[in-house]
């Protein structure tokens, strides 16, 4: 019984992480238009459309998020005028994304605040207390994408 309310609150301490994160995240981001989520498909669009073709494919994997909410996510990065959908020159099928103008305006500024939300979540730890909770969030997400 013990270990079962030590989990539970194990959880419970994930789940607040996860939500006081990407609530700060969501107020940084606010500046720019975008969501915590908006924000990150497009840093995953802007690090890689240059060197390969992105699709929504490709997002719902990397983001393990459904094909509908990708697509209003995409929408609504699209309809901001932070990237574009044009004809895969791979496979006349897909659509891939790109970067706009206005989105890569944002690379340096989006990866600077992902660098600078990391450092305060860690401002409090050893180095040696940083790798292990690195380690152990692997491991973690590890076992719950196996499911």
């Amino acid at each position: 019984m013990a270990d079962t309310l030590k989990r539970n609150r194990d959880i419970n301490y994930i789940f607040r992480l996860n939500n006081a994160l990407i609530k700060q995240k969501n107020r940084r981001m606010a500046e720019y238009g975008l969501t915590s989520i908006q924000a990150d498909v497009l840093v995953y669009v802007l690090m890689n459309y240059k060197k390969r073709e992105v699709n929504q494919l490709d997002v719902q994997a990397v983001f393990k998020l459904t094909n509908p909410t990708v697509s209003g996510i995409v929408d609504r990065l699209e309809e901001k005028g932070f990237i574009k959908r044009v004809r895969s020159e791979k496979d006349a099928r897909f659509r891939s994304l790109v970067a706009l103008p206005k989105g890569e305006e944002l690379d340096d500024t989006l990866r600077r605040s992902a660098a600078e939300a990391e450092n305060y979540l860690v401002q409090n730890m050893s180095e040696a207390e940083q790798a292990e909770f690195e380690r152990l969030l692997k491991v973690a997400l590890d076992t719950v994408e196996e499911d």
